[in-house]
């Protein structure tokens, strides 16, 4: 096993109280997020997936990933270990992207992965050799049984799908579960049951995740100010806007456009971390 076949730039294991966020955000890097506790709804593009104990979330370079909102389970909150690292070996990494994103963990990857953190804190000698060799042991694991990975396109009813397509087509616009039920044919508590069942999230949460989205990539990639993105992204209310914004996100549009622009990622004040960077790799923008 070849130890420069990757570098592993940091590692955490961060813990989320109910109601916390993680701004949609992407990077550079490959990052894992493992599911030790708890629940939550990460974002994935404009995709929304539940996930809990044992699954994690297989992020590439530049995969919009987020956190929208978080849950105790069992009275435990969630609770993840991270890794943030870069591939070199090319082969390797194109069987890592052969993985889908969000995927079903096992006991083996969790117990390796509290070794390759626990050897970040330690830092005793050969703490770096031993978390490399073993992160990429895990890695390969999860390769092996990518048969039984989890996709974040599970076969949805049509009804779903044409909900969400309409939804995507005209967010700008006044949409209500009556025009919805009247598009795709069926019952506004019909609808509003199989998408709930099939998303994990209400359909009045989906088009506010939709819109919000939009509003992040206007607030970084244009210099539209608040009040007209606001409008863009069909919110009349500037306020109302505001509020959902910093609901799903965990922040302002004013900090997200700042921080975002500057590199840094938002994470809602309530997070707790016991994070380490290995010596040798120590980045400023991570």
């Amino acid at each position: 096993m070849n130890n420069h076949m990757i570098n592993i730039l940091w590692l955490a294991k961060s813990e989320y109280p109910s109601g916390s966020s993680l701004e949609p955000h992407k990077h550079e890097y490959y990052q894992i997020y493992y599911v030790i506790s708890g629940e939550g709804d990460f974002i994935v593009g404009n995709e929304s997936v539940k996930m809990g104990r044992g699954m994690y979330l297989f992020t590439r370079p530049n995969d919009i990933h987020g956190i929208s909102n978080t849950r105790d389970v069992d009275g435990k909150p969630l609770r993840m270990l991270e890794v943030k690292y870069v591939v070199f070996d090319n082969d390797f990494q194109e069987r890592l992207n052969q993985l889908p994103i969000v995927c079903q963990g096992s006991d083996n990857i969790e117990e390796m992965l509290e070794l390759v953190f626990k050897e970040g804190i330690d830092t005793l000698p050969w703490y770096l050799e031993i978390a490399t060799h073993t992160f990429i042991t895990a890695l390969y694991y999860m390769i092996r049984f990518q048969r039984i990975e989890i996709s974040t396109n599970p076969q949805k009813s049509r009804v779903v799908d044409q909900i969400k397509e309409n939804i995507q087509e005209s967010y700008k616009n006044e949409i209500s579960l009556d025009h919805l039920a009247q598009f795709v044919g069926h019952s506004k508590n019909y609808i509003c049951k199989i998408f709930k069942e099939n998303t994990g999230m209400t359909i009045n949460l989906y088009l506010n995740k939709v819109r919000i989205d939009k509003a992040a990539e206007l607030l970084v990639n244009t210099n539209l100010d608040i009040a007209e993105i606001s409008k863009e992204v069909g919110y009349n209310n500037i306020f109302h806007f505001i509020k959902t914004f910093k609901k799903i996100v965990g922040t302002s549009p004013g900090n997200f456009r700042k921080h975002e622009l500057s590199g840094k990622a938002l994470v809602s004040s309530k997070v707790k971390a016991i994070a380490t960077i290995p010596a040798q790799q120590t980045r400023n923008d991570v």
